[in-house]
């Protein structure tokens, strides 16, 4: 378990994690037509992703615990390759039942507290439940499979961190999607933005969409496009989503 989680294997992972963040910031913005990185302070770089980090290590903590304490030591010790695909698809089912429980239990937890949050939608859920088998399943049984080969034997834990940052890439990007059409169906429609002698209220067809330091964004759904403006005489904001 330490020699996991030395400096390497934490610098790899920040970094991995660093550039998820950023790449979710990006692909948020870039559904409105927001060139965000014109926007961006470079100063900025670390607080706007800030709740994926935080998110990240919660998500990476849990999963590496069940990775590190199993499946690490699963496929360090090797597997019989003259097995066949099945036998090992069902021995490696086996060994994720502790896995599967944990992930299982998380679901309903995160689940529940979807559920509690304003303007929720079916998609939401469905997506989550489907991203559920992905990262408790797939992309563990994949891991363990990797031991079946030699030649990947001596990079198990580098097999783990990648599947590691594949499982939170998953989460993320499903986030994104989620967040991107919850806005588009008008989830910030009721913002009020307050500028020294000016105030912009967002609706079903023009409606703000996020803020940096120094700009917010509003989008128009008849034109397709993001007007940015600057924060230098902006008052107050108002949010109360629908």
């Amino acid at each position: 378990m330490e020699s996991f989680f030395s400096s390497q294997t934490i610098s790899v992972i920040s970094l991995a994690l660093l550039i998820v963040g950023f790449s979710k910031f990006i692909i948020y913005y870039k559904a409105f037509n927001v060139p965000i990185v014109d926007y961006i302070d470079p100063s900025e770089i670390i607080t706007l992703f800030a709740d994926n980090i935080a998110t990240a290590s919660v998500i990476v903590l849990i999963l590496a615990i069940p990775y590190v304490g199993i499946i690490l030591p699963y496929n360090l010790s090797g597997i019989d390759i003259g097995l066949g695909f099945f036998q090992r698809l069902s021995m490696h089912v086996s060994l994720l039942l502790p896995v599967i429980f944990i992930g299982f239990v998380f679901l309903l937890v995160f689940l529940s507290i979807l559920w509690r949050r304003p303007k929720i939608e079916k998609f939401e859920l469905v997506r989550y439940v489907c991203a559920w088998p992905v990262i408790t399943m797939l992309v563990p049984m994949a891991a363990l499979e990797s031991s079946a080969y030699p030649g990947i034997q001596s990079l198990q834990q580098y097999v783990i961190i990648l599947s590691l940052i594949i499982s939170f890439t998953s989460l993320i990007l499903l986030a994104t999607w989620n967040e991107i059409q919850k806005v588009k169906a008008g989830y910030f429609s009721n913002v009020e933005v307050e500028f020294e002698g000016n105030t912009l209220t967002s609706s079903n067809t023009e409606f703000y969409i996020g803020k940096t330091k120094s700009y917010l964004f509003f989008y128009s759904t008849n034109d397709k496009a993001s007007t940015a403006y600057s924060t230098g005489k902006l008052k107050r904001i108002k949010y109360t989503p629908q």
